[in-house]
Order: structure tokens, then C-alpha cells, then sequence
């Protein structure tokens, strides 16, 4: 239940380790190496200057690249089926730093030549189509395309649209010597040749270019065999380019099936090498050393020492100073690691102050188990997770989160004992619509939240009122370890004097009302205490009591839990109505089972996904603003990068 002490790191190495050390730090996966400016690079003049790897980071870029088209090329031609449950292929960075990344980016060039072949002849299988096309219409026609010409007449090929009123340009061009022949018609294209004598053959190309005529885009005369002949020549080359592209097509399945996964691995290890050059660029040189500092966990103290002392390199551990930005890694134990990732989304605490992932875990259970009460909703996430940690190869992260919901399932089913539910009130509809007996008794355990809907707020507004009081106490707890002794007490203790006057209250109303009373003046006395104007202190200590209302409104808002609980439950329950409503016949069972799966799987799917947002949420502003000190950076230690692979 705390934030990880942090060291921070100053190493002195020789410059011709800079490689191997940074290459080595990063297998350890616990050093952050910051670019904090050590002080040799404030003297004049300075004594160090900051490693320039723009060179090496360039050709990285453009390997990187490469790879990246490689995969995306065979990845379209990879004919293997992964198995959902397969595990992700493991890799060695050693074996690719020791002369294996030479041979694979042979590979990668070779890939993408082929990729360069493979659209070249697709684009030349595109444009020969194209033009086989074109011939079409003037297949069987002895006529030069898309023109010709005589001592007296002039001839033009082209295509009119099919929507034109070929009627009404032959009218127009009636002025002309000349005539229009329609050579081919279908619904997509109208092909027709322009006989004219020379002198008219401009104004009736004028007017054929008003109705929207174009020019055949294709040539084929007499040598050719005019249209029929030119097409015929087409159809070889298009069977021969399309030949040829169905080789290369075979070729790339059997390049990808031998060579992706290199190629994938090849690629995570230069990701990698490229955070190796970004912490490089981090560093500091002098003519013969470099400079490192960064941040280490104070339990990967001991290794990192190991490794340091391996290259013979000068080094110190620190403890962090009042001015230097400490990065932030959550420490806790399980289960309450696995809830880590909520407090994450919202943002992490500040070095050094509290961490309240671990309490925040035991409410984060309980609310999300009173939103989500139901044994077979609950059964089904506990049952759904734990089959997903079995059987997928997940990261640790999307483990932990798994974990979480698991954890979240129990305490659904144990409120669904409490409270009734089993798939809603699936066990009584069932024993109505399909044995007939009426008014059969609840199973809940504790009571029917849906026939008891105020006993659920109730309880709703009390759990609401232990998470708020626990915020209080976490409070009071910060300020005295601070030394803030007073604050704890004025600030926060007349507060929680007065809450538990008002619980009194209904217990013995008596003492209730005295020891709020005491709350009351408590907070009247000291909430102006920094005021100089005896006047402005009362007052202000006054004005302090509004913030009751911003108390209660708090509270209300755990009445959430009551609508939440009451959604899920409600749909579920008419779900089983409308299911059971065919009786005990074979069309009933169909209908059962076709109701109940359709509506039970919507049902849950979208109260899973309420609840989980709305419990956040009452941990972000209910809990968390009233005593979470945000503003913490994440660390992030300098580790391989796997996007496809897992490496050794």
C-alpha cells in the first residue's frame, strides 16, 4: 500500500561500453534513464556534451520502415491460421545483435522487391484490362482507331453517352457532309465512327464534343489486324502478365510462411534498439566516458549494482531531492495489485505521499458487487476471466485486469446470494411459466432489492457513508504524518465529530445532537483561523458549514448503486418473463432459450460496462477528492518493446 522507493542513478562508464551498457540496463528492465542535465554541463566551459545518435536514429527510422512494409505485404499473403490460444512466438535480441539482424534485413529488402514486383504487374494487368476493354466495341470493325483520313474525308472513333439523344445529334451534323454510325451499343457505352469530308470534319467534331464525345483512347490499323487483331494481341500479353503475377503470388505465400515471423521479430528488435538510442541521446560523453543517470527501484538496487560493477563503471545510488521529478511505480501486494490499473486511469500520486490503491480495492469490490448482484452474472465473469488467464497469452497488464473482474465476479455472486439474483429471477419464472405455481418465495438470502427498492437505498447511501468517512479518516491520518497536527484536527476531525453526530442521532438522538453540536462549533472556531478580522474568522467559520451541502449531495450520489442494481435486475426479470411466456411446449423451450440467450447477453454486456464506469467513478470523485494528492509521472523503464513477439 505504498509507492516504490526510488534511487536515483549516476553512473560514470567507459564511452566504447556505451552500447553493450545500454543494451544490458535495458534486459534488466528497472532502469529509467532520464535526461536530467548533471552539473558538468552547467560549467563553463562545459565538460561533457550530450550524445548525438541523429545518424544512427535516422537509418534505424528507415529500417524500421522497411520492415513495417515487409509485414504489412506478406502478412496479406499469409496462409496459417493462428490458434486464438496459440502462445506468441518467442525471440532472442542476442541472436539478432550477434549477425542475425543482417540476414533477416535481407530478407526485408528482398520482401519488398517483391512486393514492388507484385504491384508493378498488377497495375499492368489493370491497365491491359483496360485497354482489352476499349477494343471491345470495335472488334469485327476493318477501321483504323481512332482515326484516319483520304485525300477528301476524314474518320474519328469514340464513344457517346448511352443517355444522349443520338437522333438529335445526327440533325445537328445534317448541315455537314457527313455521317454518324453507330458501330456498338450496350448499357455502359456507345461506340460510333464520324465519316466526314475535311472541310466540315472540325464543325462536326465541334458538335459531337457538345453531346460529350470522346476520342477512342486506343490505336490499331492494318498491320494489326485493326481492332480484332490489336485485342487478340491484348489477351496474350494480359494471360502472361497474369501468369507471371500468379507466380510471384505463390512465391510471397511461400515467402511468408518462411520468413514473417523473422520478420516480425527483426522488427521488435529494432523498436528496440530505437529506445536503446533515445536513452542514449539521454547521456552525456566526454571524450573517453559517458555519463548515465536515471531512476532505479530501491529492490533493483542490488542487481543493477551487479551489472554496473561488470564494466568496471563508477556509479552511486541517491536518494531523490526535494527537486527532482521522481517518477512513480505502485508497489502493492495481491489482490489489490490487480486494481492498480484503476488508479492508474485517474492519475498516480505524487512520490513519496499515499498510495490508497489497497482500500480503494476493498470499496471498488463491494460497490461493484452491490451494482452487479446476480450469481449468473457473476459466475460468468469469474468463469470468463479465469479461462482467459488459462487458455490467452496476455500481457501482465491486461492479466491484471483480468484478475480484477474476477475478483469483481465473487462479489457479484455473493450480492446475488444477499439480494435474490440468479440470472435476475430466473429460478421463480421458471418454476411460474413452466410448473404454474404462483407467488413463489424469494431466494434472496438478506432481502429483494426489487421488492425492497428504499431497504437497497438504505444500504446504498450507508456503504456510501463508510467510503466518504474513510476518505476523512485517510485525510486525518495524511496531515498528522505531515506534522500538520492542528489542520488534522480543525479541518478534518470536526468534520467527522459531526458526522458521527448525526449517526448518533438515530441511535440516541440526545447524544447525537451534542456531539454534532461539538462538530459544529469546532468547525465555527477554527475554519476562519486565517483570517485577521475576528469578524471575517466568525463568519468565515460560519460560511463553513455550507459545505455540508456539498457533503450530501455526495452522498446522494451513491444512490447509483440502488439504480444500477435495480437496472440489471428489472431487465433481466423481464427478459425471463417474455422467454417463459411460450409454457412448457416445444415452441416455449425455443422460445426460451432464444429470449433468454439474446436478452441475458445484452443485459449484461451493458450493466457490466455502467457498472464498471460508475464505481470508477465514486472512487475518482467521491473517494479520491477528498484526500488524493495526484500529479505523479509514471516510471517507465528502459525494456525491450514487443509488438508481435515475446523475447527470451
Amino acid at each position: 500500500m505504498a509507492v516504490a522507493q526510488m534511487k536515483k542513478l549516476s553512473v560514470v562508464a567507459l564511452q566504447k561500453d556505451t552500447h553493450r551498457l545500454i543494451a544490458d540496463l535495458q534486459k534488466l528492465r528497472c532502469v529509467e534513464v532520464s535526461g536530467d542535465a548533471p552539473a558538468c554541463l552547467e560549467s563553463e566551459p562545459p565538460c561533457s556534451v550530450p550524445a548525438d545518435v541523429s545518424q544512427e536514429m535516422g537509418a534505424l527510422l528507415t529500417q524500421i520502415a522497411a520492415a513495417r512494409r515487409a509485414i504489412d505485404f506478406l502478412t496479406a499473403y499469409e496462409t496459417g491460421k493462428h490458434a486464438l490460444f496459440d502462445p506468441p512466438m518467442e525471440a532472442s535480441i542476442d541472436d539478432f545483435d550477434s549477425g542475425l539482424d543482417a540476414i533477416v534485413l535481407n530478407e526485408v529488402t528482398a520482401a519488398n522487391a517483391l512486393a514492388a514486383q507484385i504491384a508493378d504487374l498488377e497495375s499492368k494487368v489493370a491497365q491491359t484490362e483496360g485497354e482489352y476493354k476499349a477494343y471491345q466495341p470495335w472488334i469485327g470493325q476493318n477501321i483504323a482507331l481512332p482515326a484516319d483520313k483520304t485525300a477528301h474525308t476524314r474518320t474519328l472513333c469514340g464513344t457517346l453517352p448511352v443517355n444522349v439523344d443520338l437522333t438529335a445529334v445526327e440533325e445537328k451534323l445534317s448541315t455537314f457532309a457527313c455521317t454518324l454510325q453507330e458501330v456498338y451499343a450496350d448499357k455502359s457505352v456507345r461506340a460510333v465512327l464520324l465519316v466526314a469530308y475535311r472541310d466540315d470534319f472540325d464543325a462536326a467534331r465541334k458538335i459531337l464534343g457538345a453531346a460529350g464525345f470522346a476520342v477512342c483512347p486506343i490505336q490499331a490499323v492494318a498491320d494489326d489486324g485493326y481492332a480484332s487483331g490489336a485485342a487478340a494481341k491484348c489477351m496474350q500479353r494480359l494471360e502472361r502478365f497474369q501468369k507471371d503475377l500468379e507466380h510471384l503470388k505463390k512465391t510471397a505465400k511461400e515467402t511468408a510462411a518462411a520468413q514473417l515471423g523473422d520478420i516480425k521479430a527483426l522488427h521488435d528488435v529494432l523498436l528496440t534498439r530505437q529506445d536503446r538510442l533515445h536513452a542514449r541521446s539521454r547521456t552525456c560523453e566526454t571524450e573517453k566516458t559517458v555519463l548515465i543517470h536515471g531512476w532505479v527501484p530501491a529492490r533493483a538496487q542490488e542487481q543493477t549494482m551487479t551489472l554496473l560493477e561488470k564494466y568496471g563503471a563508477a556509479y552511486s545510488f541517491d536518494d531523490p531531492g526535494e527537486t527532482d521529478d521522481v517518477p512513480v511505480l505502485l508497489s502493492n501486494r495481491r489482490p489489490a495489485k490487480n486494481f492498480e490499473s484503476v488508479l492508474s486511469m485517474y492519475a498516480l500520486p505524487q512520490y513519496g505521499r499515499f498510495d490508497p490503491t489497497a482500500i480503494m480495492a476493498v470499496f471498488y469490490t463491494i460497490i461493484f458487487g452491490l451494482m452487479f448482484a446476480d450469481v449468473g452474472y457473476g459466475a460468468i465473469m469469474v468463469i470468463g476471466c479465469l479461462a482467459g488467464l488459462r487458455f490467452l497469452h496476455l500481457k501482465e497488464s491486461m492479466r491484471q485486469f483480468l484478475k480484477m473482474f474476477a475478483i469483481c465476479g465473487v462479489s457479484c455472486m455473493i450480492g446475488g446470494v444477499l439480494f435474490g439474483g440468479y440470472f435476475g429471477d430466473l429460478p421463480n419464472a421458471v418454476m411460474e411459466g413452466f410448473g404454474g405455481r404462483e407467488n413463489t418465495p424469494t431466494l434472496a438470502v438478506w432481502f429483494d432489492m426489487v421488492e425492497e427498492p428504499i431497504m437497497m437505498l438504505l444500504l446504498s447511501l450507508g456503504v456510501g457513508a463508510v467510503h466518504m468517512v474513510t476518505a476523512f479518516i485517510i485525510k486525518f491520518v495524511i496531515l498528522i504524518r505531515d506534522g500538520h497536527i492542528f489542520d488534522a484536527i480543525a479541518d478534518v476531525g470536526s468534520w467527522l465529530i459531526l458526522f458521527a453526530g448525526i449517526g448518533i442521532y438515530f441511535l440516541q438522538p440526545t447524544a447525537g445532537l451534542i456531539t454534532a453540536g461539538v462538530g459544529i462549533l469546532m468547525l465555527i472556531a477554527t475554519q476562519g483561523r486565517h483570517e485577521k478580522n475576528i469578524i471575517m474568522k466568525f463568519l468565515k467559520g460560519i460560511m463553513s458549514l455550507y459545505d455540508i451541502v456539498g457533503y450530501v449531495s455526495d452522498l446522494l450520489s451513491y444512490s447509483r448503486i440502488l439504480a444500477l442494481s435495480l437496472a440489471s435486475a428489472v431487465i433481466a426479470s423481464v427478459m425471463n418473463l417474455l422467454s417463459t411466456m411460450g409454457g412448457l411446449t416445444v415452441g416455449g423451450i425455443i422460445l426460451f432459450v432464444i429470449v433468454f440467450l439474446l436478452g441475458h447477453v445484452i443485459n449484461f454486456l451493458v450493466n457490466i460496462l455502467g457498472t464498471y464506469v460508475h464505481t470508477s467513478r465514486l472512487q475518482y470523485i467521491e473517494f479520491f477528492g477528498k484526500f488524493y494528492e495526484s500529479g505523479g509521472r509514471e516510471f517507465v523503464p528502459l525494456e525491450p518493446r514487443s509488438k508481435y513477439v515475446q523475447f527470451k
